[in-house]
């Protein structure tokens, strides 16, 4: 073997065994170290049928790329077969988020309208009191001085309320949905075979409550996105007559399920993870008590420094070529946003949290079609949150190590603190 073959086999040795490292415990309690290694040992890794991309100009490159493909039903078909057997699996790859034009531009539009800013900025002050509620909650809870486990308390109110209300999930059913929501979350974090039975009756179990809360606005319609999503549905076909090509059944229940669970489990992790930073940074946090103006920062700051998307997939259509390297057809793209939002080259210090950085926007939200529909609203909860939290509780402190979950969707399963 020559010096160049020798090489490359070290190489390509030294990105695997990273790649092993980012899935092994200690890589998904903190995954930004691999990361860094990574981006200097292999930038864009390609091997077998999948490349790997740990650089911001790359990651962004293809999340805006309209030429790439999503991990689509047709994609699922190849690499998992058998996979439509699967409640869980169908209702979380079916969705639009996994969908490519034209069917993603049919079924995202039917709701992009209901979360725009203009629409968004109209539930700040039911935001505000629920989030002034919550902070209320954590206080009272810590009022001795005992621990409070604000994953336990985040899991419970704030998410799941906000976007209740503008689905019109009443909230008398909130603890009911907590399991299924918790289980579903797995299809969307690799789904791994072992929790396919978990996974299966999660989207059994919220398909089901979706079918019947319709049910329920068709007799007594509310002001609110189950109700207009199921007049969409009925009147699709024009003079009152549903079309599948509109808005299937099927395809109204997945949505609603869709955005009702990511907007609870995605938002809560945006929520604990920037609480961390804030306890991480305590000089960050006060200088966000003194000057309330820098709110919008601290939300950004919070996107960058612990994104609770940690990665992105596309598909190759065609050769192409991402940061130099060729990519061939079919190529599965796994940008690694955690790694791209701590990429030296575009945010020097990548490893301080601070909330009055300047640079390019964190690329947590993904972009171009596919940029996160709940942008407007993620940001605004977490815009109440974090001044709400770091006033109210000067000397939070973790009362013991917090505990780590997921990797594709980084947050917490348990986060105990104190609050005096």
């Amino acid at each position: 073997m020559d010096d160049v073959q020798e090489s490359a086999t070290s190489l390509t040795a030294d990105a695997e065994r990273l790649l092993h490292e980012l899935v092994a415990p200690e890589g998904r309690a903190n995954p930004y170290p691999v990361y860094a290694k990574l981006r200097e040992v292999a930038p864009v890794f390609l091997t077998g049928d999948a490349a790997y991309l740990t650089r911001y100009d790359d990651c962004q490159a293809i999340i805006r790329n309209p030429s790439l493909g999503a991990q689509s039903p047709a994609w699922m078909d190849v690499v998992r077969p058998g996979w439509r057997d699967h409640p869980g699996l169908r209702v979380t790859h079916e969705s639009f988020v996994f969908r490519d034009p034209p069917d993603h531009t049919r079924l995202r539009r039917h709701v992009s309208s209901d979360f725009s800013q203009s629409k968004v900025r109209k539930w700040h002050g039911y935001i505000a009191a629920a989030t002034a509620d919550v902070i209320d909650q954590i206080a009272s809870a810590g009022a001795d001085g005992g621990t409070v486990d604000l994953h336990e308390v985040l899991a419970t109110t704030l998410p799941i309320k906000v976007i209740g209300k503008i689905l019109g999930v009443p909230e008398s059913d909130f603890p009911a949905l907590r399991v299924p929501l918790e289980g579903l979350r797995l299809a969307a974090d690799g789904s791994p075979a072992d929790k396919l039975p978990v996974i299966d009756k999660a989207g059994e179990d919220l398909l089901s409550y979706f079918a019947d809360l319709v049910a329920l606005r068709r007799r007594q319609p509310e002001g609110d996105l189950v109700t207009s999503l199921a007049k969409v549905r009925d009147t699709g076909g024009g003079a009152g007559q549903p079309d599948d090509a509109v808005l299937s059944e099927e395809e109204l229940l997945q949505t609603l399920t869709l955005i009702f669970s990511a907007a609870i489990e995605s938002m809560a992790d945006l929520l604990l993870n920037g609480a961390a930073a804030l306890i991480d940074f305590p000089a960050q946090a006060a200088a966000l008590r003194a000057d309330p103006g820098l709110t919008t920062g601290a939300v950004e700051e919070a996107l960058r420094y612990d994104a609770p998307v940690q990665a992105v997939g596309r598909i190759a259509r065609g050769d192409c070529e991402v940061g130099g390297v060729a990519i061939p057809d079919g190529t599965y793209l796994l940008g690694f946003i955690g790694a791209g939002n701590r990429d030296p080259e575009r945010f020097p210090e990548p490893d301080v949290f601070d909330i009055t950085r300047e640079g390019p926007a964190p690329l947590s939200l993904s972009g171009g079609a596919h940029f996160c529909l709940g942008a407007a609203l993620a940001r605004l909860e977490a815009a109440v949150f974090f001044p709400a939290l770091a006033g109210r509780f000067p000397r939070l402190a973790y009362a013991a190590a917090p505990v780590r979950r997921g990797f594709a969707l980084r947050g917490f399963a348990s986060f105990p603190v104190t609050v005096r």
